[in-house]
């Protein structure tokens, strides 16, 4: 076996500059090359048996040598290695260099020449502008499209956001360069938009996958979007289209379909519910009439009036309710009027009673009103189906249902129907108000009376709303305008006048 000092230590050298891709070359005191390798010696476009014993001078434009002599001047007077970046002419082509160049000392010390490596960025370079011209082709394009844009990588634990338009940045609640980067799971509410098993899905098949989804957002509701998902060697290229306005007329329309379908059937019933009313209420004025020609002992004659009387009273609600059948068939304007919403409330009460008292418990809280401008009819389709809504809701005993009723601020009256019961979950708070939408079982429930509720008090310029925690209960409020805005003086509400009492 050969002793250290005489292994080949020169010809691995050699072998090696010769495998690297940087310029590796030597120089003696007067700027004369002793050694250069391929790749420098292509740089300066000769073989390098004529390079080495020349000087850059002999081998290149006094313009282009100037620099690399500069260069080799600050090393020697340095006497260590130092590095730079350079652009500089290179055998009539311009290069962009990451050049380290150092001094060659004698074992005793003494400089004898120096060293140099040059890398040449030119590609690299050109590399990262086209990279740059590429991010601002792609922002350019996507920004104007009216879809939300995501190019995601996968990666073991999550996908990361590699690039992204503005209406993805929007879609994700901040600005796309600050979420480029980051993973997809920092934003929770926008997993939808590549669910981990589909992207597996799409990886491995390497099929497109399209489809539609519907979102629960914060502070924007549901919204339904088309999300395209297209794999790209480990990355996904995800569109995801917002057509929340199409589902929304698409819906509307059939719903006006089905309205139209109603209006008509409307029609027909208050027709044939009209002339039967009409016998009925003739037929009680009469007995109300000879009733009275009767000589019956005081006492039996006032409770026969008295019944007379409420069949009367109910078939003159019939009338108004055929009344506002055929209004709806008609698509007439709604009356309103000045009118005591306690007196509504009272009738609603009257309505819903039968459903009531075999829940629960029903407590009024009532303050002082003024009147209210509204439609006696339709407001009290709405409190009943509130109450009966709230009844169904109760849990079996103790179930409890409040009927609260304030000034709000000083041109509303406010109506509150509170149950303690099962409570909305969250999924479906945001729907409760969409035609058709029910949680019942099919033949208890139609999906339109909290629809339509909510449309006849916006119909009467107020509003309606809920509040609702599972487990806890509900709370359904009206807010209506009173007759006379300066009807109320006050700011604040005022306190409940009549007090509470309570209906076992």
């Amino acid at each position: 076996m050969k002793p250290p000092s005489e292994l080949p230590y020169r010809e691995l050298f050699l072998t090696m500059v010769e495998e690297l891709p940087d310029a590796v070359f030597t120089k003696d005191l007067q700027g004369r090359y002793t050694f250069i390798n391929g790749v420098g010696a292509h740089y300066l476009g000769k073989p390098a048996a004529e390079i080495v014993g020349r000087t850059d001078r002999e081998l290149l434009s006094e313009e282009e040598a100037q620099n690399t002599l500069e260069f080799d001047r600050q090393t020697l007077l340095a006497g260590r290695t130092l590095h730079a970046e350079m652009s500089e002419q290179m055998a009539g082509v311009q290069r962009e260099w990451l050049s380290t160049k150092g001094v060659i000392r004698r074992p005793d010390g003494q400089v004898v020449g120096l060293f140099g490596i040059a890398r040449d960025l030119t590609h690299h370079r050109r590399g990262e502008a086209a990279q740059r011209q590429s991010e601002a082709l792609f922002r350019a394009a996507s920004s104007n499209s009216f879809d939300a844009f995501f190019i995601l990588r996968g990666e073991p634990e999550h996908l990361r956001l590699l690039r992204l338009n503005n209406h993805a940045g929007s879609l994700l609640g901040c600005e796309a360069r600050v979420a480029e980067g980051q993973p997809l799971s920092d934003f929770p509410h926008a997993a939808f938009i590549a669910p981990r098993h589909l992207c597996e899905q799409v990886w491995r098949t390497g099929r497109t996958h399209e489809d539609e989804v519907d979102q629960l957002l914060p502070g924007e509701g549901r919204r339904w979007f088309r999300r395209q998902l297209c794999a790209v060697g480990d990355c996904l290229a995800v569109t995801v289209r917002d057509i929340t306005a199409q589902r929304e007329n698409e819906l509307r329309l059939r719903l006006n379909e089905r309205m139209a379908s109603i209006g008509m059937l409307a029609a027909g019933v208050a027709h044939e519910i009209n002339n039967p009313l009409a016998f009925v209420s003739s037929n009680l004025g009469f007995i109300g009439t000879e009733l009275g020609r009767l000589a019956l002992p005081e006492e039996d004659g006032q409770e026969l009036m008295e019944a007379v009387n409420e069949a009367r009273e109910g078939t003159e609600r019939m009338r108004l309710i055929v009344e506002s059948l055929r209004a709806l068939s008609r698509g007439d304007a709604v009356n309103t009027h000045p009118l005591e919403l306690h007196e509504v409330l009272e009738n609603s009460v009257h309505l819903a009673w039968g459903r009531l008292r075999s829940r629960g418990r029903l407590v009024r809280d009532y303050g002082d009103l003024p009147e209210v401008l509204g439609n006696s009819v339709q407001l009290a389709q709405v409190f009943t189906n509130l109450l009966i809504n709230a009844a169904h809701a109760l849990p079996r005993p103790g179930g409890e249902i409040h009927l609260v009723t304030r000034l709000h601020g000083t041109s509303q009256a406010m109506v509150e129907v509170r149950d303690n019961g099962c409570g909305i979950p969250v999924e479906n708070l945001e729907r409760i108000f969409e035609p058709f939408f029910t949680t019942k079982p099919v033949g208890e429930g139609t999906g339109l009376g909290l629809s339509i509720s909510h449309d006849i008090i916006r119909g009467l310029g107020g509003t309606l709303s809920v509040d609702s925690v599972v487990g806890q209960g509900s709370t359904f409020r009206v807010l209506l305008p009173l007759a006379r805005a300066d009807a109320a003086d006050a700011e604040e509400p005022r306190p409940a006048g009549p007090g509470r009492h309570s209906v076992a």
